[in-house]
């Protein structure tokens, strides 16, 4: 046994982060920053913004695919939101800002209602009903309770802070898909924050804790994928049952698929492109989470 862990901890030296990636505005495109700085909520400003019908309840790419052709970044002011439609720039709403009550899942909490401009926006791209609002540093959003694992505060994502895939389970999948006669996906497809190059496929369901710059995680559980992952994230359109269908040949958690790991952030920091990434526990037993993040 202390062979193996030995081996493995070695081989955790190659690891290293191949890209980033922040979404500031929940179920959009979202930028890539060479460095970027870690807190408890995740990647700074990640999953911050979010756009809410008009019952308050927010809407992803399961709910509307056209989401995919917004692409959201921070700006000096605040948010910068870009699409067919335009680029505005919305500042961070101030403390006096009104509120209402919004619903991610089960969670019902307060945001900040944001600039009306970019609701329009919004709206007339998603052909619907929409309005942007933003959660603000005191905003009580707890993780779900699990067996041994401490409550963290979390972003507007989905299920945890962060999440995490390696370029090696990407590789391990198009070689399938196309051995099937499919196209290759893009790694965009599965919406990670924080993309690992160096594994080996597989490994990262192993992986427990890890270490990345000046931050360190705690990985939770494999992220279970829904139908955002046959979204085109260039075009907004559904583009057929893969890669679902043949992650369930070789991913299936019950009756759900399993691609990537939810993780929490242990200790603030800042992260990069090239850092190394240390594993100091390869023990974990797989868990699937019961929601992707988008």
């Amino acid at each position: 046994m202390a062979s193996a862990v030995t081996s493995t901890r070695s081989a955790t030296n190659h690891l290293v982060v191949d890209s980033l990636h922040v979404y500031p505005l929940k179920g959009t495109a979202g930028f890539s920053p060479r460095t970027w700085p870690v807190d408890e909520r995740g990647l700074r400003h990640d999953r911050r913004f979010m756009v809410v019908d008009e019952d308050g309840l927010f809407i992803s790419q399961r709910t509307n695919q056209r989401m995919a052709l917004i692409r959201a970044a921070i700006s000096d002011a605040g948010l910068r939101i870009s699409s067919a439609a335009g680029t505005l720039d919305v500042a961070f709403p101030s403390s006096s800002a009104p509120t209402l009550r919004a619903t991610v899942w089960d969670d019902c909490f307060d945001v900040r209602v944001a600039d009306p401009n970019a609701s329009r926006m919004l709206s007339e791209v998603l052909r619907a009903p929409a309005q942007l609002v933003w959660m603000d540093d005191d905003c009580e959003r707890l993780t779900s309770i699990k067996r041994g694992e401490p409550r963290r505060h979390l972003s507007l994502a989905d299920a945890a802070p962060l999440l995490l895939t390696t370029t090696a389970a990407l590789e391990e999948l198009n070689t399938r898909l196309m051995r099937g006669g499919a196209s290759a996906v893009p790694m965009d497809r599965f919406r990670a924050n924080i993309v690992v190059r160096g594994a080996t496929a597989g490994a990262d369901d192993t992986w427990r804790t890890l270490r990345i710059g000046s931050a360190a995680f705690r990985i939770s559980n494999a992220c279970k994928r829904c139908k955002v992952i046959t979204i085109d994230q260039s075009t907004g359109e559904f583009a057929g049952n893969d890669p679902l269908t043949t992650l369930a040949t070789y991913r299936a958690d019950g009756p759900s698929v399993t691609f990537g790991q939810h993780m929490m952030a242990e200790a603030s920091g800042s992260i990069s492109i090239g850092d190394s990434v240390v594993s100091n526990d390869t023990t974990r037993t797989p868990d699937g989470s019961t929601r992707c993040d988008v």
